[in-house]
């Protein structure tokens, strides 16, 4: 993969001129130019993380999309996790509004695609991929209750919709005590996916098998207590 293109420099320079009226960019620009000399002096996992950066902001794209796809088709999971953002969330430069038609987030074989990238990063073990998809089951499940249009009908949530949550969510929850050097989320987000799957076991949608007011006060209390812990933990800081 070419690194030092036209449109990288571009972009670089870009934020530099950006930098005369907010200093915030400097941070981002110096971990670009860092990022950038490491790939360039052959650190694979400096050029994946740059093919990721320009594929998410739409510089060099069909490359980098490439790149990555590439490496994700070798089981690289954190590969996999970004095409599965970038399906999902689609392209962004602050540089380039036109960048952001790259990807149509409205486009449900996007949804489809993003789905399977994160279903394959759950399956080799990623945390941040098993919260991703339970996090999507759950914003779902929140808007159960309000008119959903033909267009929106195929977002309706089945029992295998819970189910898969319930799992996924029990399972990244037993990697992060259990295991936790292989969690590839902090621990607020873990205390997040507790509070998700709370909300899921309440949900009374007729659809859902999981339905428990045991369950839904049990994991609502792990999630209080695990983000009142760091609380704590970062007032002691």
């Amino acid at each position: 993969m070419e690194i030092l293109t036209k449109e990288w420099k571009s972009y670089i320079e870009s934020m530099k001129s950006a930098l005369a009226e907010d200093k915030d960019w400097q941070e981002e620009l110096d971990l670009c130019l860092e990022r950038a000399e490491d790939a360039k002096n052959g650190d694979e996992e400096a050029l994946v993380d740059l093919a990721v950066y320009k594929m998410n902001h739409g510089i060099d794209f069909e490359e980098c999309l490439s790149f990555v796809k590439e490496k994700a088709g070798l089981n690289d999971v954190y590969a996999l996790t970004q095409l599965g953002f970038l399906y999902c969330m689609g392209v962004y430069n602050s540089f380039d509004d036109s960048k952001k038609n790259i990807i149509d987030i409205e486009d449900s074989t996007n949804e489809e695609k993003s789905n399977l990238y994160f279903d394959k990063a759950a399956e080799l073990g990623s945390v941040q991929a098993m919260a991703t998809l339970v996090n999507h089951i759950w914003i779902y499940g929140r808007n159960q209750n309000k008119e959903i249009s033909e267009k929106e009908d195929s977002f309706k949530l089945t029992a295998a919709d819970f189910t898969k949550a319930e799992n996924l969510a029990l399972k990244a929850i037993h990697i992060y005590e259990n295991n936790n050097e292989e969690c590839d989320v902090s621990d607020s987000i873990i205390a997040l996916l507790m509070g998700w799957l709370s909300d899921l076991y309440a949900s009374k949608n007729p659809a859902s098998t999981i339905y428990s007011e045991e369950k839904t006060q049990y994991w609502k209390n792990r999630s209080d207590e695990l983000s009142e812990k760091l609380k704590e933990s970062g007032e002691k800081k």
